[in-house]
C-alpha cells in the first residue's frame, strides 16, 4: 500500500481504540473472524476462539503488554484505559491441573 493512500490522523483527531485493539488481536490468531472487543467501564475486554488465548498473550505476556502499551498510547495522557482478556480464566487454569 502507498503510503498516502489510506487513513492518516493528526494531532487533533483521535484513534478509535476499540477498532486498534481489534485489529491487532485480529492479526495474532488463527481464526480472526471469532475476535471481539467490547468496553466495560475503563476495560477494553478481547475475546478470542477457544484455544487462542495463548497467541494473544504471547510469550511471557509480550503480545498482550504490547497491545495494551499500543492501546493506551493512543488514548488521551490521563485516561486510565486496561486492555484484557474476557473469558473464564478459572476454567483455563483448571484445564492445566492433573
Amino acid at each position: 500500500m502507498n503510503r498516502d493512500q489510506g487513513q492518516h490522523y493528526g494531532p487533533d483527531q483521535q484513534i478509535d481504540v476499540e477498532e486498534l485493539v481489534e485489529f491487532l488481536a485480529r492479526q495474532m490468531v488463527d481464526e480472526p473472524e471469532q475476535v471481539r472487543v467490547h468496553r466495560q467501564g475503563q476495560t477494553l475486554l478481547i475475546r478470542v476462539g477457544e484455544g487462542e488465548e495463548g497467541r494473544l498473550i504471547g510469550r511471557q505476556g509480550r503480545v498482550i503488554q504490547a497491545i495494551r502499551t499500543l492501546a493506551r498510547s493512543a488514548t488521551p495522557p490521563r485516561s486510565r484505559l486496561t486492555v484484557d482478556l474476557d473469558g473464564p480464566r478459572s476454567a483455563h487454569k483448571e484445564k492445566r491441573r492433573p
